[in-house]
């Protein structure tokens, strides 16, 4: 037996569940935020959804018919919040996409009073329409011929099919303009799908509503073909939000991570260099502070050595790189982390005889400042040459320090 999604408890909590944690993911800005329209919009747009959602599995629905003690109360109960849904949509993309004006002011207004009447008549029809005969999975087929309540039905479904369209537009305008935002273009993206998929579940149910008009019986296509849609929908959704908001706060901690992890082979040779760096201050996570203690420490020790860095040295040995079939970046890491290690001989030198060692023969007396201060990058990849080329760097390393006469203490 095949299982049935549409009748099932878990095929509606699972998406209820995603847009809940997207909601909760949003709580933090919105406290802090809370008169950002943006935020605003997508609060409404997630906590709204999540109650769609927990009221839909039939159970639950008869719960609320019983609750009223209204036949059918749950069917304009879902279909209001649903509408409410489908206008927090449209604001959302609305201000998200435009910068604030008096035209985004109109039009937001312009969408709610849209969606204020479209809820309105939903109440009026339901009222005004024979409903007395219970219906948890297919209202709308089975009351197709009922007067007030085909309208009922066609209002929410039009509202909703109106709403996934000028979403899709919107955001596929939007979609050309974010060529530098991987994780916005990400999000966009889900959410066009799931306005894609929105739209089939639409014309799946007008299809099985008009099918009954003309006496024909395709009631499965709104019983059984439309619900996953909308499932699909609520998930793209929930994952759209998700993405836009983790994905640029995992990426940046996997980045840091990464960091982290490829300077150790540099970190590990500053600690004979220079002492612990001072704890970090100020608000900054676990990872980051474990980074900028990894960089301090490694700062630190090329301040300590940049009296016996040479420029000249390190041209040498990117030549003698080059020379051996290395690719130019490569050298050029081969070449920083063997002036490094050549550095530190000379410091340890003038330690060990107690007097200040003069810097090398070939090297100019005053370091230019470029050779003091090296970026981020350039750091990791000397430290990924000391592990993945620590053979050739120790050849290279011997051959300088021989050149100007430098006893090795690394």
């Amino acid at each position: 037996m095949r299982w049935d999604i549409a009748g099932s408890f878990i095929g509606y909590a699972i998406p209820a569940v995603l847009l809940f944690v997207a909601f909760v993911i949003k709580l933090p800005l919105l406290r802090r935020a809370w008169r950002d329209p943006i935020l605003r919009a997508t609060a409404l747009l997630l906590g709204v959804g999540v109650l769609v959602f927990a009221s839909l599995p039939p159970n639950n629905l008869h719960r609320i018919n019983e609750i009223t003690g209204v036949p059918n109360f749950a069917g304009v109960w879902v279909y209001s919040l649903l509408s409410v849904y489908c206008g927090a949509c449209l604001w959302l993309i609305i201000v998200w996409r435009e910068p604030p004006s008096a035209a985004r002011s109109r039009r937001t207004r312009m969408v709610w009073v849209a969606y204020s009447v479209i809820i309105l008549g939903l109440w009026v029809t339901f009222f005004l329409g024979d409903h007395s005969v219970e219906r948890l999975r297919d209202l709308d087929v089975y009351y197709a011929n009922t007067p007030w309540m085909v309208e009922h039905s066609m209002l929410y479904l039009v509202a909703h099919m109106v709403s996934a369209v000028v979403a899709a537009s919107i955001l596929w305008a939007w979609f050309k303009e974010l060529a530098n935002k991987k994780w916005l273009r990400r999000a966009v993206i889900c959410l066009q799908a799931a306005y894609a998929l929105g739209l089939i579940f639409d014309v799946a149910k007008i299809v099985a509503i008009s099918a009954r008009w003309s006496g024909r019986n395709l009631d499965w296509l709104s019983t059984y073909v439309a619900p996953p849609f909308a499932i699909a929908e609520a998930l793209l959704v929930a994952v759209g939000f998700i993405v836009g908001q983790v994905g640029p706060f995992a990426e940046d901690r996997w980045n840091m991570w990464h960091t982290h992890r490829r300077l150790a082979p540099l970190w590990a040779l500053m600690q004979t260099v220079s002492d612990a760096p001072a704890p970090a201050t100020g608000r900054v996570s676990g990872a980051e502070l474990q980074l900028e203690h990894r960089k301090a420490r490694i700062n630190d020790g090329l301040l300590k050595l940049a009296p016996h860095l040479s420029r000249s040295r390190r041209e040498q040995v990117y030549r003698d790189a080059l020379v051996e079939g290395f690719p130019e970046a490569e050298s050029r890491a081969i070449a920083g982390a063997v002036d490094i290690l050549v550095a530190i001989s000379v410091l340890k030198a003038a330690s060990a005889s107690d007097v200040d060692a003069p810097p090398p023969k070939h090297q100019a007396p005053d370091q230019p400042a470029s050779d003091r201060v090296r970026p981020d990058s350039e750091l990791v990849v000397i430290s990924h040459a000391l592990r993945a080329h620590s053979a050739t760097i120790d050849t290279f390393r011997r051959q300088a320090a021989a050149t100007e006469g430098v006893t090795s203490h690394v």
